[in-house]
């Protein structure tokens, strides 16, 4: 087989002075282009002259780059497990600070001559007998309940107490089960 550069050098004169070459040497030069060429020695050759100077700096680079890798990843899990930590202790502190039993044991140890100044109490979870007495509590009524299965339902329910109480009824008799009514200064639970 030939090397590469002569046969390039050969097609060349051919495409240019193709009647300088007989049919025989054309053939040959075809034969020569059929034969499979020996890929292990290619390989061994192009191994010595380029691989052999490279390949420690090659594995180094490997190395380091995974190294980089895993502190980067380390690093990602590390913030997102401190985020999360963060936001379960601020929803834990949310949660103690907004317990509407704590404001209602506020209001009710306040005496009745204290003047107190009225905006939204966020019910969360309550049940309907605890947001009924702190209603009628803070419009001086007495409570009655008359249906004993709509003391135990909770809700979520935000009281702007600059509302009026026919409002704030209102607002409670949307929810399905409930039946709020004022009767003969009493706050009644139907």
């Amino acid at each position: 087989m030939k090397t590469n550069d002569h046969n390039k050098q050969l097609y060349r004169d051919m495409q240019e002075e193709p009647y300088k070459y007989s049919d025989q040497e054309i053939e040959a030069m075809m034969d020569d282009l059929d034969q499979v060429p020996d890929v292990d020695e290619a390989w061994q050759q192009f191994a010595q002259q380029h691989i052999s100077s490279v390949r420690p700096m090659h594995t180094w680079r490997k190395v380091a780059a995974m190294l980089i890798g895993i502190l980067m990843l380390s690093g990602i899990a590390f913030a997102a497990l401190h985020i999360v930590h963060q936001s379960q202790h601020e929803e834990r502190s949310v949660t103690e600070v907004e317990k509407p039993q704590s404001a209602v044991t506020v209001s009710q140890a306040l005496p009745t001559d204290t003047i107190v100044k009225s905006g939204p109490v966020v019910f969360d979870n309550v049940t309907l007998d605890s947001i009924a007495k702190n209603i009628a509590t803070y419009h001086h009524l007495d409570m009655d309940f008359q249906n004993n299965q709509a003391y135990q339902l909770r809700f979520y329910f935000v009281w702007n107490q600059e509302e009026s109480l026919q409002e704030v009824i209102e607002k409670l008799n949307m929810f399905e089960q409930v039946n709020l009514a004022v009767e003969d200064g009493k706050l009644i639970v139907r």
